[in-house]
């Protein structure tokens, strides 16, 4: 048998704050600013919705994507080859 690592997927954590109407989906950076900025300015989809960049936190090694709750955010365009 033979396993396929799947690069584009990573394991995050989900979460609902009401107070402020957004979701975020939180995740492990090993290797600090190096791993940030490799994906910063990108798009992440989680179960069929979009999240964009919040922040990062260099103590605790984590970084944030948000979206709102009512879906309005983010805008985002498709990028064609």
């Amino acid at each position: 048998m033979k396993a396929t690592v799947i690069q584009t997927e990573i394991e995050i954590k989900h979460s609902i704050r009401p107070d402020v109407d957004r979701e975020f989906i939180t995740f492990d950076v090993p290797n600090g600013w190096d791993d940030v900025k490799r994906i910063c300015k990108k798009v992440l989809s989680y179960d069929d919705r979009k999240f964009v960049f919040s922040g990062w936190n260099s103590d605790g090694l984590y970084c944030c994507f948000y979206r709102m709750l009512d879906g309005s955010a983010p805008k985002i365009a498709k990028i064609l080859n």
